[in-house]
């Protein structure tokens, strides 16, 4: 099996060089890494430029971590069995890429687009084992993407038949929604809504948790999310944002009424009451955010929804 995995670096000179040693290594698959470089101003370059003749490296303006692996994912080429993300300071296990292909596999129909994601050893910076990301199999309905993401693209294995459509320029997110949900919960969104998602409760990566992460394992200030979105507008309407493009996106191939109906209701329920009405009462929807009801509504009332 041919793979291509994508990696954005941006001054990650302190631990890219084993993750790509551990990339390079993969059990049983053949292996193209394709590097973008989000305008690193460390030694990552210099680090890069010694793989020169075993990775495929573009060295591009420092545009966002989303829209850095999504450039990735519509230029890579497209004769691959299976694409996968890959962080710039983590391990892989010899057996991850051979693992998800065989879960895959296991559920692959004809044309079916199939998106895999697992769980996460996670480890300290100097590489010591501190427990998993999940205790329990994670929430991977399209509500819980929409709301926190549980399947982290550091963790994503995809088929051919589902890059087929991440490809296609008429369904591309824009910028603006890239900076404000990321590349992993677009590529997530999608799976859900128009193939199948599989999800590994073992995981077969070792998960750096440092101070310099992008994104990590934290626990959410909800009162410091309400005022960063109330203070940056930017960052506003993120979860119905989504839903909006990915209606827009896929809405041809959207086969389940209650999904079209509840991605329509969340993407565009400021124009209409009824919409917000539903939302408000929502409870399931509500129940996955975490929210008390009372701040829910308010957050929807405001447009922070």
């Amino acid at each position: 099996m041919r793979v291509a995995v994508l990696m954005s670096t941006y001054n990650g000179e302190k631990y890219i060089g084993e993750q790509i040693n551990s990339i390079l290594y993969q059990e049983d698959v053949t292996v193209d890494l394709y590097v973008r470089d989000d305008g690193s101003t460390d030694k990552t370059g210099e680090i890069l430029r010694e793989y020169k003749d075993r990775i495929k490296t573009v060295w591009g303006d420092n545009v966002g971590v989303g829209a850095s692996f999504m450039w990735l994912v519509y230029n890579v080429p497209m004769d691959y069995d299976y694409y996968a993300f890959s962080d710039q300071d983590d391990i892989w296990l010899s057996e991850k890429l051979l693992k998800a292909i065989k879960r895959i596999e296991s559920v692959e129909r004809l044309n079916t687009p199939v998106l895999y994601g697992s769980n996460q050893v996670l480890i300290s910076a100097q590489g010591e084992e501190i427990g998993v990301r999940f205790e329990h199999t994670p929430n991977i309905s399209y509500k819980q993407i929409m709301c926190q993401n549980k399947i982290t693209g550091c963790t994503m294995v995809w088929n051919r038949q589902l890059q087929t459509f991440l490809k296609e320029e008429k369904r591309r997110p824009s910028i603006k929604l890239l900076y404000n949900r990321m590349h992993d919960v677009w590529v997530a969104m999608a799976a859900v809504t128009i193939g199948k998602i599989v999800y590994d409760d073992i995981g077969y990566i070792h998960y750096r948790q440092h101070e310099n992460n992008v994104v990590g394992v934290k626990k959410a200030n909800l009162l410091k999310q309400w005022m960063e979105k109330i203070l940056n507008p930017s960052i506003r309407n993120g979860r119905s944002m989504l839903c909006k493009e990915i209606y827009q996106c896929f809405n041809d191939l959207i086969y389940d009424s209650d999904l079209k109906k509840d991605l329509e209701c969340y993407g565009f329920y400021h124009e209409s009451k009824e919409s917000k009405n539903r939302l408000i009462h929502d409870r399931s929807l509500i129940q996955i955010t975490g929210e008390h009801t009372f701040f829910f509504l308010v957050k929807v009332k405001l447009g922070l929804f």
